[in-house]
């Protein structure tokens, strides 16, 4: 869940685009809190990057007390290099916003990206979502 400060509407009285890139920012760090390189970056040079990042905005969010927009994600693709996340935004049973991140393994000794360790794509593949049929 994203807790909405009262500070985050804008002059329009909805949320403003640029919080819901941080409350999707949020949801993924759940994620990667628990990869096995998770948060450490440089530390251990297993780090990651984010590639790409789109958000469709679908309906305006509006700021009242307490209001608390569900952040789910999953994996959308797993790759040799990169691998996407999948987020969906709700403000209670409306579809609020949607989001598409693109990670890149990445080498902070090396100054470039890396393959996926075995290890990593374990954990990845965990929150595949499921095949979506016609």
């Amino acid at each position: 869940m994203a807790q909405v400060r009262w500070s985050d509407d804008d002059r329009m009285g909805h949320i403003n685009h640029a919080r819901y890139l941080s409350y999707f920012e949020d949801g993924r760090m759940v994620l990667l809190a628990g990869s096995p390189s998770g948060l450490a970056g440089e530390a251990t040079d297993r780090g990651y990057i984010a590639g790409r990042v789109a958000v469709d905005y679908l309906y305006p969010a509006r700021f009242r007390p307490g209001l608390a927009l569900r952040v789910q994600t999953w994996v959308g693709r797993i790759g040799t290099t990169s691998w996407t996340l999948l987020a969906e935004m709700s403000d209670e049973d409306r579809l609020v916003a949607r989001c598409e991140t693109v990670l890149v393994a990445y080498s902070y000794a090396d100054g470039r990206k890396r393959p996926l360790d075995d290890d990593e794509r374990a954990y990845w593949t965990r929150y595949l979502a499921p095949a979506v049929t016609p």
